[in-house]
C-alpha cells in the first residue's frame, strides 16, 4: 500500500493515490499522465474492484494537503451511464442523477476530493439504518437506492458507489431531520414524499463530515439496534404463510380441533413461540387440537403480544396470528423509526414513559427502570394524545372538574332524573370556571334545562368516590391530559384497557406519589399518607421535575431478543379510511414550558 506521507511529492502521485483508493476517484477530470510500470493498472471503465469485503480504504492525513486537488467540480462520469430509478422516486424534479448535487460537490471539496465512505464500518452502518427505513415503507425509492448502491459496489464501481452513498446520506439526513420536526408523519401510515421543501432539511453546517458518531445519532434509543435489525430481516426473508382470518369460524378453546393446525404450528415456530422439536411432533399428527404443546405455545404467543394468556384462539389472538410476516417486518421497522424520533432523555434526570398500546407506565432513573404500573388510556374515539412534558405539580385529595362531554351526556341527564344525584356523588355547581361561586341546585328549574346550553359547571369534591382518586399529577400541555388515580381499580384486571376519555389512570398511583415525593428530597414535603389522611385538598409544587413521554409503540425487541407486539388500538400502524385527527399525534414537546 502507498505510504501516505509520499503523496505531497508530486501532483502525479496524488492522482495515482486517489485512483488506487477509489477507481476513477471523485475529483474533477484532468489530463492524466501515463501510469508507471510499478503501479497496478486501473481499467478505463473504472470497474476494477480495489477494495475487498473486509478491507479499509486508507485515509489521507489532514495535514498532507492544504487545498483541494482541483478548482473544478466533482467528476460525475461514473454515474453518467447509470439508470438510477431511485433518484426519480426520491426527488423526481431533479435534472441530475442525484438529489443533492451541490451538497455533494461541497462535501468532496471539503474532503479534498478523497472518498467519504472509506471504512467498512461506516458503509455498514449507513446500510443498516437505510434498510430499516426501506423496510418501514415510509420513504418510496430508498429500497431501490439501496439496491443500486449494492450493484455499484458489486461491479467494482467504487467511485460511483461513493458518490451515490453521499447523496443517500443527504437523503437520509433530510428524512431524519424532517421527522424530528414532524413526528406525526410516523403515525399516519402514509409514505413521506421528498418534496422540494423537505430537501432543505438536509442542509446545515453539521452535515459534513460523515462520521460514525454522527450516523449513530440517528439510531433509536432505548432498544438494542442490531438485534432489532436481525428480527426485521428474519421476517422479511420468510416465505409467506397461508393463514387468514377466514380460516377461523369460531372460538377455539382448550381441546378444540384447530383449523389449519399444521400451518399454525409452522407459524408459531417461525415466530419463535414453538421449538423445532415441538413443531415436528405436531406436524406428524394427522389432526392438531388446542392441547398440550399447541396450547402452551399459543399462551407463549399471547404473552408476547400482550393478550389474555388463556390459550383460547379467539378474535384477538387470530388477528395477531394471521399477520403476514412482511407486515410484522414493516411494523417493527416503523416502530424503530418512532423510537429514533423520540426525545433522548437525560439519564441523570428521572423520566416516565407511558406506552399507550402496552397499557403501562414505567419510571427510569439513572438509566434504570425503578417503577412500573398498569394504566388505563383513552378509548379510540378519544385517544390519549402523544406528547412530551414534565410533571410540575402533584395534587393530593383532588377536586374533579367535570368535562363538558360528561356534563352534557351523563351528569345533567341524571340530575334531571334524581335531585339527589349531586349530593350522592359529592358534586357542587359552579357559576363558571372563572367565577367559582357555588350555585344551589334548588335554584335551577331542571325540567327546562338543556344539557347543551347549560351555562354552569360541575365539580366533584375530594373523597373515596372522586373520579380522580387520591392523587393527580399535572404537566404542561394543550390537551388537559394528566395522570391520576381512580376509585375503579377493578378495571385494571382487564387486558384491554383503552377505556378513558384521554387522561391516564394509574393503578399504583399511591406508590407513584411516594416516588415523586422521595425524588424531591425535600424535608418540607409531608409524607403522602399524612397528606391523604387529612382529607384536605393539597397542591404540591415540584422543584425537581420528572419528564413524561406519552408514546405509541406496538412492536419492539426486548432485552432478551424477543419480539414484543401490541394491538394497534388507534390504527396508527396501517392505512385507515377515516383520517387520523392531527391533534392527537402532534408529538409536541412541553418539557421547557
Amino acid at each position: 500500500m502507498f505510504n501516505p506521507q509520499r503523496v505531497v511529492a508530486k501532483r502525479v502521485s496524488k492522482l495515482l493515490m486517489l485512483s488506487l483508493m477509489v477507481p476513477g476517484s471523485v475529483f474533477a477530470a484532468e489530463v492524466s499522465p501515463a501510469v508507471p510500470h510499478n503501479v497496478a493498472a486501473v481499467s478505463q471503465n473504472n470497474n476494477v474492484p480495489i477494495v475487498g469485503s473486509s478491507a479499509v480504504l486508507p485515509k489521507m492525513p489532514a495535514d498532507t494537503r492544504t487545498a483541494p486537488l482541483t478548482a473544478g467540480s466533482v467528476d460525475w462520469s461514473s454515474l453518467n451511464n447509470q439508470h438510477l430509478q431511485s433518484t426519480k422516486m426520491l426527488c423526481g424534479d431533479t435534472t441530475s442523477n442525484v438529489c443533492f448535487a451541490s451538497q455533494i460537490e461541497q462535501a468532496y471539496a471539503q474532503n479534498k476530493f478523497y472518498p467519504l465512505w472509506n471504512t467498512v464500518a461506516l458503509r455498514n452502518e449507513l446500510t443498516l439504518q437505510l434498510q430499516v427505513l426501506a423496510d418501514s415503507k415510509m420513504l418510496p425509492g430508498i429500497a431501490q437506492r439501496l439496491a443500486e448502491m449494492k450493484q455499484l459496489e458489486q461491479e467494482g464501481n467504487l467511485r460511483g458507489y461513493d458518490l451515490l452513498a453521499t447523496d443517500t446520506y443527504y437523503v437520509y439526513r433530510a428524512f431524519q431531520n424532517y421527522i424530528a420536526q414532524h413526528r406525526s408523519v410516523l403515525f399516519l401510515s402514509e409514505p413521506v414524499n421528498m418534496t422540494h421543501s423537505m430537501l432543505e432539511y438536509a442542509k446545515g453546517d453539521d452535515a459534513y463530515p460523515m462520521t460514525m458518531a454522527k450516523l449513530t445519532m440517528y439510531r433509536p434509543t432505548y432498544v438494542d439496534f442490531e438485534p432489532t435489525i436481525k428480527v426485521i430481516q428474519k421476517f422479511e426473508n420468510l416465505a409467506p404463510h397461508h393463514l387468514s382470518a377466514s380460516n377461523f369460524k369460531s372460538v377455539y378453546r382448550q381441546g378444540a380441533v384447530l383449523p389449519k393446525g399444521h400451518e399454525i404450528a409452522q407459524v408459531l415456530y417461525n415466530l419463535g413461540d414453538m421449538s423445532a422439536a415441538d413443531r415436528d411432533t405436531l406436524l406428524a399428527q394427522p389432526t392438531i387440537t388446542n392441547t398440550g404443546l399447541m396450547f402452551s405455545s399459543i399462551k407463549t404467543f399471547q404473552k408476547r403480544h400482550g393478550l389474555s394468556i388463556d390459550g383460547i384462539v379467539g378474535p384477538g389472538t387470530v388477528k395477531q396470528l394471521v399477520m403476514p410476516y412482511s407486515d410484522i417486518a414493516r411494523i417493527l421497522a416503523l416502530n424503530t423509526l418512532r423510537l429514533s424520533a423520540l426525545n433522548r432523555n437525560n439519564d441523570t434526570r428521572a423520566h416516565i414513559w407511558v406506552n399507550i398500546p402496552n397499557y403501562k407506565l414505567e419510571v427510569f432513573d439513572n438509566g434504570k427502570k425503578v417503577f412500573e404500573s398498569k394504566v388505563i388510556v383513552g378509548r379510540d374515539t378519544r385517544p390519549t394524545n402523544l406528547f412530551s412534558s414534565a410533571i410540575t405539580t402533584m395534587v393530593v385529595n383532588p377536586y374533579w372538574n367535570v368535562p363538558i362531554t360528561i356534563k352534557q351526556n351523563d351528569v345533567i341527564p341524571k340530575v334531571k332524573m334524581s335531585r339527589n344525584y349531586l349530593k350522592a356523588h359529592n358534586m357542587q355547581i359552579l357559576n363558571s370556571w372563572r367565577d367559582r361561586t357555588v350555585i344551589s341546585p334548588s335554584s335551577i328549574d331542571w325540567a327546562t334545562v338543556n344539557p347543551k346550553t347549560f351555562p354552569h359547571e360541575f365539580q366533584q369534591g375530594p373523597g373515596p368516590h372522586n373520579s380522580l382518586g387520591n392523587v393527580k399529577f399535572l404537566m404542561p400541555n394543550d390537551y388537559a391530559i394528566f395522570l391520576h388515580d381512580t376509585p375503579a381499580h377493578g378495571l385494571f384486571s382487564r387486558n384491554k384497557r383503552d377505556l378513558s376519555s384521554g387522561c391516564v389512570r394509574v393503578e399504583r398511583a399511591d406508590d407513584l406519589a411516594n416516588y415523586v415525593i422521595n425524588y424531591q428530597n425535600r424535608s418540607n414535603i409531608a409524607p403522602f399518607k399524612t397528606m391523604l389522611d387529612t382529607k384536605q385538598h393539597k397542591v404540591v409544587s415540584l422543584s425537581k421535575r420528572i419528564d413524561v413521554d406519552f408514546v405509541y409503540l406496538t412492536a419492539w425487541v426486548d432485552q432478551d431478543g424477543h419480539l414484543q407486539m401490541r394491538s394497534d388500538i388507534y390504527g396508527y400502524d396501517s392505512p385507515q379510511a377515516k383520517p387520523i385527527k392531527a391533534k392527537f399525534i402532534t408529538m409536541k414537546d412541553f418539557v421547557k414550558h
